[in-house]
């Protein structure tokens, strides 16, 4: 077990118990606390890269009384290992293992209750921009579909640069303007939600192929 300290508790996490596949910005792993099982994901992000920046975004989420946001239960950098980690509730399912369980048949019913919860998520947290929206971070948590990670390219992007954000993002949910290098809107987040709910509706986001990197001239 890897123990870490952050800024309200100690936590311990296995990393061969990771929870869902690796993420753009982070890996996710069950871990324990004071209270018992968690999620904690660590950022691919370290103080050389951060400048032992602050990881404001999890301590302000902290502070908020949030219904449709997935809770942080502390966040920070380990003086340890010099590593950044948000500490989360372990939640049921993301929602993209609902849309692959599915398989283009989602009831009408649940897709409008989904997307209800989304905008209810984004609202709650109304001066931040997720930049990441996509059905990995939206998560079914004490029965409310609920987004996790908040902020975290807003503190990736602060840390390093836009392009290294721009490697991070899930291609299918991320809007133009991100691809191009500009400033992230709350329109980002809205073109995702956009995507997410085609993806509800029929099983895959509208826009799908491989990545393929512009070839710059040196």
């Amino acid at each position: 077990m890897i123990r870490i300290r952050l800024t309200s508790s100690e936590w311990a996490f296995d990393e061969n118990e990771r929870l869902g596949p690796p993420g753009g910005f982070g890996d996710v792993f069950r871990g324990t606390g004071p209270d018992g099982p968690v999620a904690i994901k660590r950022l691919k992000l370290d103080a050389g890269h951060a400048a032992h920046r602050e990881l404001r975004i999890g301590a302000d989420l902290i502070e908020r009384p949030l219904t449709h946001v997935v809770p942080v239960l502390d966040a920070g950098q380990d003086a340890e290992s010099d590593r950044y980690f948000l500490v989360m509730p372990i939640c049921e399912q993301s929602l993209q293992q609902s849309i692959d369980l599915a398989r283009g048949e989602m009831p009408i019913a649940h897709t409008l209750t989904t997307l209800r919860a989304i905008v209810a998520g984004l609202t709650e947290v109304g001066d931040i921009v997720h930049r990441d929206l996509k059905p990995g971070n939206v998560l079914l948590h004490d029965g409310v579909w609920k987004i996790a990670d908040f902020g975290i390219a807003k503190f990736v992007e602060d840390a390093t640069s836009r392009d290294t954000v721009r490697d991070s993002l899930t291609p299918f949910y991320a809007a133009p303007e991100q691809w191009r290098g500009e400033r992230a809107t709350h329109a980002t987040d809205v073109y995702a939600l956009g995507c997410i709910a085609h993806a509800l509706a029929t099983g895959f986001p509208p826009f799908t192929g491989t990545r393929r990197r512009s070839q710059r001239s040196p």
